[in-house]
């Protein structure tokens, strides 16, 4: 039986910087949903940047968060 993989939903996910506490790095998370599920990972990038900018604490990584439903073929 063959299986697809179909995108369903993709979100773009903000770690700001946290401060340190008792020695680790404390992160705080920001998830924006309803993204295009064909936008380019250049585009979630640049638009992670920019919507960093705006943000008070500071920016430690972008990721992409993709969801994926199976099909049979």
């Amino acid at each position: 039986m063959a299986t697809a993989a179909n995108i369903s939903k993709k979100s773009l996910k903000l770690e700001l910087d946290g401060g340190i506490v008792d020695g680790k790095q404390k992160v705080a998370s920001k998830l924006f949903t309803n993204v295009k599920t064909d936008a380019t990972d250049e585009n979630l990038h640049v638009s992670g940047q920019a919507i960093a900018g705006l943000q008070e604490k500071g920016l430690l990584k972008v990721k992409k968060v993709e969801e994926y439903e199976f099909t049979e073929v």
